[in-house]
């Protein structure tokens, strides 16, 4: 599956969330990831950010099964990096 996740948080909390989706997922820009991933990998991906988010964080999940189905449209200077993803 296709995954993009977005996330909102403290700044301290920010670095922490970071780290992790980093491991697993492309950096895009500013809190917010995307990848490929197996279902495993989103379940674990999952608790892994359950496990260190803050108690006002919000983290949202976007997920499409064939990557072909997502249409990406982008303005403006990209952040992060995707190259090779799509």
């Amino acid at each position: 599956m296709y995954l993009i996740i977005v996330y909102d948080t403290k700044h301290d909390n920010c670095v922490k969330l970071h780290k992790i989706l980093k491991q697993h997922l492309f950096w895009n820009q500013n809190s917010v990831f995307e990848g490929n991933v197996t279902q495993a990998q989103f379940v674990k991906i999952k608790q892994l950010l359950q496990g260190i988010r803050s108690e006002n964080s919000h983290i949202t999940f976007y997920s499409v099964d064939n990557e072909k189905l997502l249409h990406r449209e982008e303005l403006g200077v990209p952040r992060g990096n995707i190259s090779g993803i799509i």
